[in-house]
């Protein structure tokens, strides 16, 4: 030992924030080093230290509460516990996302964070913050982070769980500063679009063709936001990209996304089509009309179909997986808007044959079955999607987002509109006059196992799709259509006894026809134009004929005449 020491190793002595203050405001007051360090008892050294230190010293004392001052001794890097702060909400966000959480990962995104506060600040080193092992185990300590979460393992969802879920769920989205309107949720889902019940046929009529077509299938993507004051048009998917029936219609202005695929399977191609050609669209000019920022928050379930590269597909749209395991349970569509949706198709497509046999009562019911087509089916989704009420969308995100739902009571009851279904089947034919809720509810139960055919790769080959023939409106159907509804109205007013009834409906009418009307003079000009084009070009060609007629005769006068000074 060197003379003077003891061998007893001396005791670091840890100052509290609260005498480190005082020491800096004694300096404030003029006070010297050496004298404020007699008057606390520390060297000189440890005066200039904290004077040195007061800027990171001053910070964490306004960062902490009086309580902890008192026992904070070491002061922490501010940037730090801003980017902790800042961490734990990106690890619910990933958690409540269905994302798997590493230790890597985590760290990482630690250090991201650490960087981008030192840029902002103009604070540290950005190369001071090494996210260390001893650092993680602390940081998980500080923030109770379970290994479950750490390892993305997710818990099934059921009634105890799902509210656990639904309030990380509302704490995200409060902590990004979503509204109702721009929060989304999409669900797939199949439809037997022919389907009828098992004694619409009778058994020599069952034959294999009629049913491998009642089993015909479509595939849907609804998608609608929390306000349930928007409802995406949805994109269907058909078996035929060129069906003979919508040959002579624009698909671009159908009421449906208009998508095909030969195993009617939603892919993930396909996916990727609606997420950025159809549901990008539709949600900004939503947003817009409403005033508000586009961004967008789209909860979909965990399905094959949805790649993780979603996260990264567009800046203004974040996604969250519900967790795999339990998802009908809370996601909002499964709430029984897709079972209403069933419903309202059922009833309208009952309606739409019945009409077509009150308008024809030559037509058998099987004749009118086998006529509906996928266009008169198009028809029919969408009487159904409009009977879809807002309230009642708004209603189904209960489970996941009780404080958005304003009337609880706004569902119609399930057996009064099996009962609608059951009023519309007995109008088709007679031999419904005594069908039951239960045959209803076995048609609408075989409907639901139409399940979406879902592909687990991500990268799938296009199919060959035929060329579409270019849809024009033809002028002479139209001018027909016109003069029907002219005679329509005309019959009206000779029929009614009240001329102003028959002159309202006239009135009515007129308004309802005005954009065919429109479509009629626009048609018309270019037909005009057109004729005028062509009788231009044809008085060109004959001036040019007669020219050249001319030029030729010329030429034979002229060698007539070298002929006889030659003679």
């Amino acid at each position: 030992l060197l003379p003077g020491q003891t061998g007893i190793k001396r005791r670091r002595r840890v100052m509290p924030l609260e005498d480190k203050m005082k020491i800096l405001e004694k300096l404030e007051e003029g006070v010297s080093n050496t004298d404020v360090g007699r008057l606390f008892g520390v060297n000189e050294s440890t005066v200039r230290t904290i004077k040195k230190n007061e800027k990171a010293i001053r910070a964490s004392m306004e960062s902490v509460s009086p309580v902890c001052s008192k026992v904070l001794c070491i002061p922490r890097d501010v940037n730090i516990e801003k980017m902790e702060t800042e961490l734990t909400f990106w690890v619910e966000d990933q958690t409540i996302g269905g994302r798997p959480l590493t230790l890597k990962a985590i760290c990482s995104q630690a250090k991201r964070i650490y960087k981008q506060l030192v840029e902002t600040t103009g604070n540290g080193n950005p190369d001071k913050f090494h996210a260390s092992k001893g650092w993680f185990e602390k940081f998980r300590n500080r923030y109770s982070l379970r290994n479950s979460r750490l390892m993305g393992e997710e818990e099934p969802l059921n009634a105890q769980s799902a509210p656990k879920y639904s309030k990380q769920l509302q704490r995200l989205i409060r902590a990004r500063g979503y509204v109702p309107q721009q929060v989304f949720n999409a669900e797939e889902m199949s439809l037997f679009w022919k389907c009828m019940p098992s004694r619409t046929f009778r058994e020599k009529d069952k034959n294999p063709e009629s049913l491998e077509e009642a089993k015909d299938r479509i595939s849907l993507i609804f998608c609608a936001n929390a306000a349930g004051d928007k409802m995406i048009k949805p994109l269907l998917l058909y078996k035929d990209p060129n069906p003979t029936c919508l040959l002579e219609k624009d698909k671009n202005r159908l009421p449906v996304f208009w998508r095909s695929h030969p195993k009617v399977s939603l892919t993930t191609a396909l996916f990727l089509d609606w997420f950025h050609n159809c549901f990008i669209h539709q949600a900004r000019t939503y947003l817009i009309e409403k005033n508000l920022e586009f961004r967008v928050l789209l909860i979909l379930d965990r399905g094959p179909n949805h790649p993780d590269s979603l996260f990264f597909a567009h800046p203004n749209v974040d996604i969250v997986f519900l967790p795999l395991e339990g998802t009908s349970y809370l996601q909002p569509l499964d709430q029984g808007i897709i079972e209403a949706f069933r419903r309202y198709y059922t009833k309208h497509m009952f309606d739409h044959f019945a009409d077509c046999i009150e308008k024809n009562p030559c037509l058998t019911l099987k004749e009118t079955w086998q006529q509906y087509s996928i266009a008169d089916a198009l028809v029919v989704i969408k009487e159904a999607m409009d009977d879809i009420k807002p309230a009642a969308l708004n209603k189904a995100w209960w489970k996941l987002w009780d404080d958005v739902v304003n009337d609880y009571a706004c569902f119609p009851r399930a057996n009064e509109e099996v009962a609608k279904i059951i009023e519309s089947a007995k109008r088709m034919d007679f031999k419904f006059f005594d069908i039951e809720e239960g045959e209803i509810n076995e048609l609408l139960k075989f409907q639901a196992l139409a399940i979406t055919e879902r592909e687990s790769v991500s990268v799938n080959t296009e199919e060959d799709k035929s060329p579409e023939p270019e849809v024009k409106m033809n002028l002479r159907k139209l001018n027909a259509v016109l003069r029907q509804a002219s005679d329509l109205i005309d019959a009206a007013i000779d029929m009614d006894p009240f001329l102003d009834r028959s002159l309202a409906f006239k009135k009515d009418l007129n308004k309802l026809l005005y954009t065919y009307k429109e479509v009629q003079k626009n048609l018309q000009n270019k037909a005009k134009e057109l004729k005028e084009e062509k009788d231009t070009n044809k008085e060109v060609v004959w001036m040019k004929t007669m020219d050249t007629e001319s030029e030729s005769e010329g030429e034979s006068e002229s060698e007539s005449e070298s002929k006889s000074e030659s003679e």
